[in-house]
C-alpha cells in the first residue's frame, strides 16, 4: 500500500474517533467485561435518576401515538434545554438520566441512518441525545437509555395495537449498534416490550448489546426475562422476586434468577383525565404534581433495598422541565440532603393476616391490595358506594400508633375515621376529611388485633390503594 493512502487512512480514522468522541462526550466505554457483582454495586450507588420521555407522543396529547400518517415534522418541539434537565437532576440528588430514545411510533431522538423519521428531520432540527451526552458530562449525570423493541413501521406491524410493532431484527441491532457506539457508555437499558421484540428474541438481544459494552445492564419490563436488570414499571421498592412490587412483570420476578439489580418507575404526573402521564400533558394540568414527601419516600426505599428507582418527568413543548416539577425536585432533592426522617416507612408497617372489606368492586380491586405498599393496586367498593370499610387483622393483640393512608390521587374521600376493636365494639382512635396520595396519623397508642379504615362519606366509588399501621 502506497505511504500517501497509508497516512490518509490514518488522517480518516483519527477524524472518525474525534467525531465520535466530541458527539459522545469526553466519557469513554470500557470494553472490558467486570465481574456481575462488581457491576451490580455500580449500578445499585446511582440509586435515583430522571426518566425523559419526550417524543411524538408530547405532541398527541396520548401515551401512544399512531405513526403511519405522521413524519418527522411531527415533533414540533421549539427548543431543547438538555443543560436544564441535568441542572434539575442534579439538585434532586439523581445520579442518573433515563432518556427515551425511541417509542413504538419509531421516531428516533438522535441521528440514526436507520429511518427519515428521526428528530434530525424535524423542525427542531438537532440531535437531542448527543446534546444530552454533552450536557450529562458537564454535570457530572450518568446516562441510561430507553427503547421500543418493536416498531410500528416495520414489516407485519398493525398501527397502534400492542405486541403488533412487525418485525425488522436487523434493523434493531442496527439501531442498537448506533446508540451503543456513539453515545458513550449506557449504564443501563429500559427495553419496552410493549410493541413486541422486533423479530429479535430478549436472550439474543441482549448477547447482541454486550458486543459493544458488556458492562451496561439490560432489563425488559415484560416478556421473555433476560438480561441482568429487573424492570418494575409502575412499582415500588422491594427486594428482588418480590412479585407485589411490579405491576407487570410478576412472572419474571417470581422466577427468574439473573437478576443482578431491580428498577422501579413511574411518573411525577398524577392520575387525571385527559392527556398523557409519561410524556407532558396538557398546559391545564400544569400544577398537577406528586408530592415531594411521596417521591422521597421510594428514594428512601430503593436505597434501603439497594433499588435504583427512575421518576418520569415529561419536557413541555419548549423542552423544557416544567416549573412545578422543577419546585418539586428540588425539595426531593433538600430532604436527601439533609437526610429527613419520615418517622415510620412501608417495610416498618405491621403486616396484617388479612384484610376485608365492606364489598368490593370486582375481584382485581380486593382489600388484600391495600396492605402491599403499592400505588397501583388499590381496592374498590361496590359500584354505586359513597361509603365503606377496609379492616385489618393483624394476627394478634399489637400495639399500634400511627397510620398511613393512599388514595393514589383518586381523591373521592370526604369524611374517614380509623377504628380498632375493643371488645365487640369499634373505637375511633383518628379522623380525617381527604386523603389524596398520602396522609400520615398519629395518635395515642392502642393494643388491638383488628384495625378499621371507615369511610363515612365519598364523592365517588371509595378506593384506597394502601392502608397500613404502625408500632
Amino acid at each position: 500500500m502506497h505511504r500517501k493512502k497509508i497516512v490518509g487512512l490514518i488522517v480518516l480514522a483519527a477524524i472518525t474517533s474525534a467525531s465520535v468522541a466530541a458527539q459522545a462526550g469526553a466519557t469513554k466505554i470500557n470494553v472490558s467485561k467486570l465481574i456481575d457483582n462488581v457491576r451490580a454495586k455500580q449500578v445499585t450507588d446511582m440509586k435515583f435518576g430522571m426518566f425523559i420521555c419526550w417524543s411524538f407522543s408530547t405532541f398527541y396529547g396520548q401515551e401512544w401515538t399512531p405513526t403511519q400518517d405522521k413524519d418527522a415534522s411531527f415533533f414540533k418541539a421549539t427548543g431543547c434545554d438538555t443543560d436544564q434537565w441535568c441542572k434539575t437532576a442534579k439538585a434532586a440528588g439523581m445520579d442518573y438520566i433515563l432518556f427515551l430514545a425511541k417509542h413504538h411510533d419509531g421516531f428516533c431522538l438522535w441521528d440514526t441512518a436507520t429511518t427519515e423519521k428521526k428528530v434530525t428531520n424535524s423542525p427542531l432540527g438537532i440531535d437531542v441525545l448527543a446534546k444530552l451526552r454533552k450536557s450529562c458530562d458537564k454535570y457530572g449525570i450518568k446516562l441510561a437509555l430507553y427503547f421500543s423493541e418493536g416498531d410500528w413501521n416495520w414489516p407485519g406491524a398493525v398501527d397502534g395495537a400492542p405486541y403488533k410493532g412487525g418485525n425488522n431484527p436487523e434493523m434493531k441491532k442496527a439501531q442498537l449498534k448506533e446508540l451503543l457506539t456513539r453515545y458513550g457508555p449506557i449504564e443501563f437499558w429500559w427495553m419496552d416490550h410493549a410493541a413486541g421484540t422486533g423479530g429479535l428474541n430478549h436472550a439474543d438481544t441482549v448477547a447482541y448489546m454486550h458486543k459493544f459494552q458488556p458492562n451496561t445492564f439490560v432489563g425488559f419490563n415484560h416478556g421473555e426475562a433476560a438480561g441482568r436488570l429487573c424492570l418494575r414499571e409502575m412499582g415500588r421498592p422491594g427486594k428482588i422476586g418480590d412479585k407485589s412490587a411490579t405491576r407487570y412483570n410478576k412472572d419474571a420476578e417470581g422466577s427468574f434468577n439473573g437478576y443482578q439489580v431491580a428498577e422501579f418507575t413511574y411518573p411525577i404526573l398524577p392520575p387525571h383525565q385527559g392527556g398523557a402521564m409519561w410524556f407532558y400533558s396538557l398546559p391545564e394540568h400544569d400544577d398537577l404534581c406528586l408530592p415531594a414527601k411521596k417521591i422521597y419516600r421510594d428514594y428512601v426505599g430503593a436505597v434501603h433495598f439497594g433499588n435504583i428507582f427512575s421518576l418520569d418527568v415529561g419536557p413541555d413543548y419548549a423542552g423544557r422541565i416544567r416549573d412545578i416539577d422543577v419546585r418539586t425536585l428540588t425539595e426531593v432533592g433538600r430532604m436527601i440532603r439533609e437526610k429527613t426522617d419520615l418517622g415510620f416507612l412501608p417495610w416498618n408497617s405491621i403486616q396484617p393476616v388479612k384484610a376485608t372489606s365492606s364489598s368490593i368492586w370486582n375481584e382485581d380491586y380486593g382489600p388484600s391490595n391495600v396492605s402491599d405498599s403499592s400505588q397501583t393496586t388499590r381496592w374498590g367498593a361496590a359500584d354505586g358506594s359513597r361509603e365503606g370499610w377496609l379492616e385489618l387483622d393483624l394476627g394478634k393483640e399489637q400495639t399500634i400508633s400511627k397510620a398511613f393512608i393512599s388514595e393514589a390521587g383518586f381523591n373521592r374521600s370526604k369524611q374517614f375515621a380509623i377504628e380498632y376493636k375493643n371488645g365487640k365494639k369499634w373505637k375511633t382512635i383518628a379522623t380525617g376529611s381527604t386523603i389524596g396520595h398520602g396522609l400520615e396519623l398519629e395518635f395515642d397508642a392502642v393494643k388491638a388485633r383488628y384495625v378499621r379504615l371507615n369511610i363515612l362519606k365519598a364523592n365517588e366509588v371509595p378506593t384506597i390503594s394502601i392502608f397500613q399501621v404502625y408500632p
